[in-house]
Order: structure tokens, then C-alpha cells, then sequence
């Protein structure tokens, strides 16, 4: 806070009451700490700008329309959620992923100062999907396992025998948005090396450049370079489930 204010009057020559206002003491917030603490935030990760027409639209659908939902638009992309029913609160905090207009909707529960904090937002649960696992790898225990190389894994989905998803794993997991989307992880067993291959649900617009959440290509500020003679791009729409191409790292 102090660094904002030393940047703003680096900017202008303020005089008289702009500059002696008044003091602030700890009891002036007691009623707006009481408003605000049973409340969420969301920031929506992406260059698409939301609405609040929108936003209110999607989230009453998306939760289930839970009674007395009070929106407060904050700033671009931040919201504020007030809903009194403490169960309703918890279910829509630990539930999701929220996706709206391919962008990640990402929640967390209003502390002072939280909706500046732009890092606060960064984690967020995904669906990933492994594939490329020998069919007595399915199992509970063996996605945890894998899923170990994610922030957290909240659950494993094994797809029912003779379905037409194919041979793979579900994990619900917590995922760093300000790190590259994981393409995969190489498995070690008996001293020898499996590529794992993940393919996201729903999953949010991201830079084909550098594979991180919340920008595109075009306004990418990372500028990578990938040696060898292999033309494809390694950051394609591959990593969404659905698409029908393969990761160019399956090969082992």
C-alpha cells in the first residue's frame, strides 16, 4: 500500500486536503470486514474481459442457483460473491473447474487485501487426463502416484470397463496457472522410462508459445526457441482432451 502511494505522488502535486486526509483507526473496518468475510473472490484469468451481466449469468447456472447470490463487480475480471449459506460457500469454493468463455474462473475466499493480489489467484483445480498407461496401470493408486506431479490431487476417476473413452486416467488436480501446463511426465519403473501423456478438461485458453494460462500467442513475452528438426509444435491443441492429435512426446 505504501508503494502505491509513493507511486502516485511521484505523478501529481497535490496541496492542501488532498494530501492531509484523514486517519484511519482499526474499528472504522469492523463493518466492512463483517460484510465482506463470509464472502468469495473470483478473478477471471485471460485477455477476454467478462461482464457482470455475464459473470452473474454464468455462476448462478454453474452453481446450481443458490439462494440470495449477491454480485459485486470489483474491477476488470475480479468479482466479489456473497452468499449466506456457509455450505453453499464451501461447495462452490472446493468444487469446479469454472470456465467461462474458455477462461478460468478462479476462487478464493475474501481476506483483506485479496483482490489486489493477482498471485493469489494462480492456483486452480483442472481435469487431466493420462494417457499411454499399460491397462493394469489403472487404478486409483497408480493416478495419485502420477498425479504427484501437480500441486495436489483431489481425486482419481477410473473410466468404466468397456466404455469407448478409451485406456486412460481422470485425476482432479490443483494446477500452478503461472507455470507452463504440464505435457506429461516420464514414469520410472524397473530403471526404465514410460511417457505419460496429459490431455486437460475444458481447459482454458493458453499461449501455444509457453504453454502458460491466461494469455495468447500474440501478446506472449516469452520468446522460446526449440533446437533439433522436429517442426511440430510441442505446445499445440493437442493438450486439450478431445482433440484427436497426440502428444510428439509419446514416442519413447
Amino acid at each position: 500500500m505504501e508503494g502505491d502511494l509513493t507511486e502516485f505522488l511521484q505523478k501529481f502535486s497535490l496541496e492542501g486536503n488532498e494530501l492531509l486526509g484523514p486517519t484511519l483507526e482499526l474499528e472504522d473496518f469492523h463493518t466492512g470486514v463483517r460484510a465482506c468475510e463470509n464472502s468469495i473472490i473470483g478473478r477471471v484469468i485471460g485477455e477476454k474481459i467478462i461482464n457482470f451481466i455475464g459473470i452473474k449469468n454464468f455462476v448462478a447456472v454453474a452453481w446450481g442457483y443458490p439462494r440470495n447470490l449477491f454480485v459485486v463487480e470489483l474491477g476488470p475480471n475480479v468479482f466479489q460473491f456473497n452468499i449466506q449459506n456457509p455450505d453453499d460457500q464451501n461447495r462452490i469454493v472446493e468444487g469446479g473447474p469454472w470456465v467461462i468463455d474458455n477462461q478460468m474462473l478462479v476462487l478464493k475466499r475474501w481476506v483483506e487485501g485479496i483482490e489486489e493480489d493477482y498471485k493469489a489467484f494462480m492456483t486452480a483445480p483442472l481435469y487431466v487426463q493420462l494417457w499411454n498407461l499399460p491397462v493394469h496401470w489403472l487404478s486409483k493408486e497408480i493416478g495419485k502416484k502420477i498425479g504427484g506431479v501437480f500441486i495436489e490431487v483431489r481425486e482419481v476417476l477410473v473410466p468404466q470397463s468397456g466404455g469407448n473413452e478409451g485406456r486412460h486416467l481422470k485425476v482432479l488436480a490443483l494446477v500452478d496457472l503461472s507455470k507452463p501446463l504440464l505435457r506429461g511426465t516420464v514414469v520410472r519403473i524397473a530403471g526404465a522410462g514410460k511417457w505419460i501423456a496429459f490431455k486437460y478438461e475444458r481447459c482454458p485458453d493458453f499461449c501455444y508459445n509457453c504453454r502458460i494460462v491466461g494469455h495468447s500467442e500474440r501478446s506472449c513475452k516469452e520468446k522460446r526457441w526449440l533446437g533439433g528438426n522436429n517442426a511440430e509444435n510441442q505446445y499445440d491443441p493437442w493438450l486439450r482432451a478431445g482433440n484427436t492429435r497426440t502428444s510428439p512426446q509419446k514416442k519413447n
